[in-house]
């Protein structure tokens, strides 16, 4: 549902914008989760990027030296790692899985039908 005519302040903009830069959402996706015109985002977008605005629209790192964080930070983050690069190994795997179930099902249904699915790479 969209607002209707709603003036937001600077700090709203901003925080509207911080908020799309953080959550990697397409600007219309973004627009309607939120309930704003895309034109508004796209205007606050050019202002803000042209005019190099001091205020970040990126939050910055809670810990930025790497002196501050002890060892079991360090393992904790590590073990964290772990963790998600198996996670992405296990959707990898199941996507190759996927994908040869998908060229074994066309293989069999072009020997079945006896025509052919798949595109020439000549086609026109």
């Amino acid at each position: 549902m969209r607002k209707s005519l709603t003036k937001y302040s600077e700090e709203e903009r901003l925080n509207y914008l911080r908020l799309y830069h953080e959550s990697g959402m397409s600007k219309r996706s973004f627009c309607k989760r939120h309930g704003i015109y895309n034109s508004l985002l796209y205007s606050w977008l050019k202002k803000y990027e042209s005019e190099k605005e001091l205020v970040s629209l990126c939050r910055e790192p809670e810990e930025t030296y790497m002196a501050n964080r002890s060892k079991e930070d360090y393992k904790h983050e590590i073990a964290a790692l772990r963790k998600r690069n198996r996670e992405l190994e296990k959707a990898l795997e199941f996507s190759r899985l996927e994908t040869l179930a998908r060229d074994m099902m066309i293989d069999k249904a072009e020997e079945y039908f006896d025509i052919s699915i798949r595109k020439k790479s000549g086609a026109k």
